[in-house]
């Protein structure tokens, strides 16, 4: 019984991660391909700004792709330190899609948007009830731009493990689950990731067999 409480908490552990790594920020392009207009003056092709520090914010680099006048596919946020902030994706110059957030470089939190069609007034948008799984049809004013649709999954920066997970339809959160691990299995968890570091794998190292080696040369 014991053994089996040990093989859960490791599947939980391991389950409910992600991968804890720094990710590197993407290269901006070259200038010289940089802030281009279209025919009728409007942002088209790959656009960086910056943003300076102020009011306590850090300074922001952003860059991605226009389409006549609108934000399309994805967009990169970049401190003025080189470290990945977040990459979203947009549509119709909204968010919209899967978008990942980071803390010095390390994923926290991975959600997702319904962008809102700017071009007219009201968009439809089909929801799906939580216990009976029937769907219906909610219309909703475009001026609020992009609603939380869908999963979001909020990680410890430094480990990678889930804490939080929350499931929205139109913005609203339907489901909510906070994962908490105890201090044993925390401790159970780095004891076995120790274990594992080659420093630390003592494996017994025979001399070489069948002729003389010589180390003079070393």
């Amino acid at each position: 019984m014991k053994k089996l409480i040990c093989y859960l908490l490791f599947g939980f552990l391991f389950v409910g991660a992600a991968t804890a790594q720094r990710h590197d920020a993407p290269v901006p392009p070259e200038h010289s391909s940089l802030n281009k207009l279209d025919g009728r003056g409007k942002k088209h092709g790959i656009w960086l700004t910056t943003k300076e520090p102020g009011m306590g914010e850090p300074g922001i680099n952003e860059f991605g792709n226009y389409q006549h006048g609108y934000k399309l596919g994805i967009w990169y946020k970049i401190d003025h330190a080189g470290e990945l902030v977040a990459i979203e994706s947009f549509r119709n110059n909204v968010l919209d899609g899967e978008v990942k957030y980071y803390d010095r470089g390390r994923l926290y939190c991975i959600g997702h948007y319904r962008g809102l069609n700017p071009k007219n007034a009201y968009d439809t948008i089909v929801i799906t009830h939580p216990i009976t799984q029937e769907e219906e049809y909610k219309v909703i004013a475009t001026d609020q731009g992009s609603l939380r649709h869908g999963s979001w999954k909020y990680f410890d920066p430094g480990n990678g493990r889930l804490i939080k997970e929350e499931e929205y339809q139109v913005d609203e959160l339907i489901f909510k689950k906070d994962y908490e691990v105890s201090a044993a299995a925390d401790s159970i968890y780095h004891k076995k990731h120790e274990a594992a570091m080659p420093h630390n794998q003592r494996k017994r190292v025979l001399p070489p067999t069948g002729k003389k080696v010589s180390y003079s040369e070393y």
